[in-house]
């Protein structure tokens, strides 16, 4: 998976889960898994470019959960700006 897709394929998965009327701790425990999830598959990219797209996401998030009124939506998206906020990634040794 490209940069792109992985950008496209995180944002579907989780603005989905912000939109589910589930308990929070439901969704956070599925979101830390979908991040998990995002983390060990960006790690085959690029770090620069995995780091690349963990900036856009949160970026993204952040405006999205500044602007929304439910407070699920906010409490979800904005557990994953700092989660992403927080990633590393290692070197990129071809």
């Amino acid at each position: 998976m490209n940069g792109p897709e992985l950008y496209r394929e995180y944002r579907r998965l989780i603005e989905k889960l912000a939109d589910e009327r589930r308990p929070s701790e439901v969704s956070l425990r599925t979101l830390r898994a979908l991040l998990q999830e995002f983390q060990d598959t960006a790690a085959a990219l690029e770090t620069s470019t995995a780091a690349y797209v963990c900036d856009e996401l949160a970026e993204q998030f952040e405006h999205e959960a500044l602007r929304s009124t439910s407070k699920h939506r906010r409490d979800v998206l904005l557990a994953a700006v700092k989660a992403f906020d927080g990633m590393t990634f290692p070197i990129f040794k071809a």
